[in-house]
């Protein structure tokens, strides 16, 4: 009998663990609503969706409640471009409810956190061109990467993108600032991963045409399994 349990134990690994990682994936396709069905909606202030992307222009942005399943470990991920002016800076993520000028941004085209003194990143981003942003916390250490590349990682010493009250807020500048550091750009999606490990994954959206096993089928091979293991046991 622990061979069956063991055998069940694998099915359901198998038919559990896909798309672990990635778990809230916004692709702009008629809505700000989550692709794959686990979060709540997009909030936009201003902008627009054409073409299955997002326009926004100064101080124009998205808001996302209930964002992460562990606002201390996390990933995002976003595709985007400027469409104005790269230079000064230009928030891309903040992480304290728009009330604090900390935050992830662009710097005269490069990736700066600032907090209590800003840290340079990398880059540069070039106008009018896609990219891709990707934005880890784990344990403690931020790691941001620019196109696949890894830029240099630092300390969070003192929580500074530990979401205040699990909200993100995208390309709308804090009230600190009088929302003086914005820009235009459209984003292509967003996605908030559990870990780095799926980055580059696209959503997996239901087909109803797809040749995909239901649950009841499942079941059935399940128990096929058990009446094989338990005909070889009385053998």
């Amino acid at each position: 009998m622990k061979k069956i349990g063991v055998l069940l134990s694998c099915l359901m690994m198998v038919c559990g663990t896909a798309n672990a990682a990635l778990i809230k994936s916004y692709d702009f396709n008629g809505g700000y609503s989550d692709t794959l069905g686990n979060g709540v909606d997009l909030v936009a202030s201003g902008g627009s969706i054409l073409s299955g992307e997002y326009n926004f222009t100064n101080n124009q942005g998205l808001e996302l409640t209930s964002a992460l399943a562990n606002t201390s470990d996390y990933a995002i991920e976003m595709s985007l471009r400027v469409t104005d002016s790269l230079s000064g800076y230009n928030k891309l993520i903040d992480f304290m409810g728009l009330g604090s000028d900390n935050g992830m941004y662009l710097l005269n085209g490069a990736f700066n956190f600032y907090v209590s003194g800003s840290h340079s990143l990398g880059g540069p981003v070039i106008l009018n061109e896609y990219f891709n942003l990707a934005f880890v916390r784990s344990a403690g250490i931020i790691t941001t990467f620019f196109d696949g590349v890894a830029l240099t990682p630092f300390t969070d010493s003192s929580n500074q993108a530990v979401s205040l009250s699990n909200t993100l807020n995208f390309f709308e500048d804090d009230l600190a600032t009088s929302q003086n550091e914005s820009f235009a750009g459209v984003v292509d999606f967003i996605r908030i991963h559990d870990d780095a490990s799926s980055f580059g994954n696209q959503p997996t959206v239901p087909n109803p045409t797809a040749n995909v096993p239901e649950p009841s089928t499942l079941a059935i091979f399940a128990l096929g399994i058990m009446g094989l293991a338990s005909r070889r046991f009385k053998k």
